[in-house]
């Protein structure tokens, strides 16, 4: 069995510092930070080179959501997604980690409903 990690705020910021770090403590594989993969493709694969620690997947880094009901964030999430998944095709990583949940639903706070009520009062108490 192999074990990987995703990328953690106590890890170093340096790139090969990160990969040096992960592959001391055990590791066999990284997940990467999408935005952190694209916007430092060739440091990344230095790392890998150096460290022989493979990028095993890609997780988040983009903007919106796949099943967003505003399309436009849909489509930017869905182009995001394809570059992250161009440049973890570049490092060998075989899989991307999405998550599809649906987007989100632009209503109209509870409490100004509530104090539309009669009877009832706003947050600020008018």
């Amino acid at each position: 069995m192999k074990i990987g990690t995703q990328n953690q705020a106590f890890f170093p910021e340096n790139i090969l510092e990160k990969f040096l770090y992960i592959k001391e403590m055990g590791f066999d594989g990284f997940e990467i930070d999408g935005k952190l993969l694209v916007n430092n493709l060739a440091e990344v694969k230095a790392a890998i080179k150096e460290t022989g620690l493979p990028v095993t997947t890609a997780c988040g880094g983009y903007d919106g959501w796949i099943g967003d009901f505003i399309e436009e964030r849909r489509l930017n999430g869905l182009k995001q997604i394809e570059r992250i998944l161009e440049a973890l095709a570049e490092v060998g990583g075989p899989g991307n980690h999405c998550a599809c949940r649906m987007g989100h639903v632009y209503l109209p706070s509870a409490a100004n409903d509530l104090a539309a009520e009669p009877g009832r009062r706003s947050q600020n108490g008018q």
